[in-house]
């Protein structure tokens, strides 16, 4: 006897016109946020009822309800307790909720879910990631071997940074210019457990000749890197002694800077100190751009023996 009322409560929906359904559910949350005190996290649920009353929308995390919002009660939302933080219920409606005081426990899977009333009765649920990050105290540290190169010379770097949550990636930039990234590993489980970085690089710097060919780099005058070998571990449980290897023409001015940057999504980055390392016996660049040891030397040879040359042509007539 329901089956058929509710037939009838269907039939004359349509008879007026009216098709309802729950269409375009989707959820907005951010991939990452910073924790603290004050810190917050909107958290946007859309949906189309196409006319159809709402029952109900209730937010999750994992499977902890911790906010709802019944249009039919007094009041129309109700707060359960999350881990050290709270809703901002002056900002949380039938759309959005608001917590503050982020911290990285409340990391996890969140879930909007939306349930339609009479004659509908229609739930659907829709989820995503937030990580809240507690990012290193400290800038990265940068150690190098050597504050000057000769070519052909290998110089070993390395950049620590220091514990967070989830492990910070690490970025060699050289003048500049980006030339490798370290991706930490991260646990597949929420064990909310903060770990450090740490990368190593080696710098080959070869001389200008094996680059003759190869002097398509943005920036007139820089150097430029050239990934020669890149090694991961993608089942290392860190990064700790990640190596990497690069070969580099040697700069026109004869230095190059060298720094690491720490990053965590794109809510956390920062620089280590900046190391210039200088050549020790720059070469002098001839008028054609030829390195000094090579036809600049065979030029200044050729000038020489036609200065004798011509001198003794003058002698001849004596």
């Amino acid at each position: 006897m329901k089956r058929i009322c509710h037939l009838f409560v269907l039939f004359l929906c349509l008879l007026d016109g009216g098709v309802w359904s729950l269409r375009n559910l989707s959820i907005s949350v951010p991939r990452a946020v910073l924790s603290g005190e004050g810190q917050s996290a909107l958290l946007r649920c859309s949906y189309d009822l196409e006319g159809a009353a709402l029952y109900s929308i209730r937010w999750y995390r994992a499977e902890d309800e911790f906010y709802r919002y019944v249009p039919r009660e007094m009041p129309p939302t109700m707060v359960f307790p999350l881990p050290g933080a709270s809703v901002d219920l002056a900002q949380s409606d039938h759309q959005q909720v608001r917590i503050v005081n982020m911290n990285r426990r409340l990391s996890g899977e969140y879930q909007c879910e939306v349930s339609a009333d009479a004659p509908l009765f229609h739930t659907d649920i829709r989820s995503a990631p937030l990580t809240v990050v507690d990012p290193p105290f400290r800038a990265p540290r940068l150690l190098i071997s050597r504050l000057s190169y000769a070519r052909n010379d290998i110089l070993q770097a390395n950049c620590s940074v220091d514990e967070a949550y989830p492990a910070p990636n690490i970025t060699w930039t050289v003048d500049g210019h980006k030339i490798a990234e370290s991706v930490s590993w991260q646990s597949p489980e929420l064990d909310f457990k903060e770990r450090g970085a740490f990368s190593e690089l080696e710098v080959t710097i070869l001389e200008s000749d094996h680059f003759k060919l190869d002097r398509a780099y943005p920036g007139e005058g820089s150097s430029r890197p050239r990934q020669e070998h890149f090694s991961r571990d993608p089942n290392s449980e860190s990064t700790k002694r990640e190596l990497q290897r690069y070969t580099m023409e040697p700069p026109s001015s004869s230095q190059f800077a060298i720094s690491c940057v720490a990053t965590i999504y794109d809510i956390y980055a920062r620089t280590s100190d900046v190391i210039h390392v200088k050549e020790d016996s720059p070469h002098p660049a001839s008028v054609t751009g030829e390195d000094s040891s090579g036809k600049c030397f065979r030029a200044h040879c050729n000038a020489v023996l036609t200065c004798i040359c011509a001198f003794l042509t003058l002698l001849r007539p004596l």
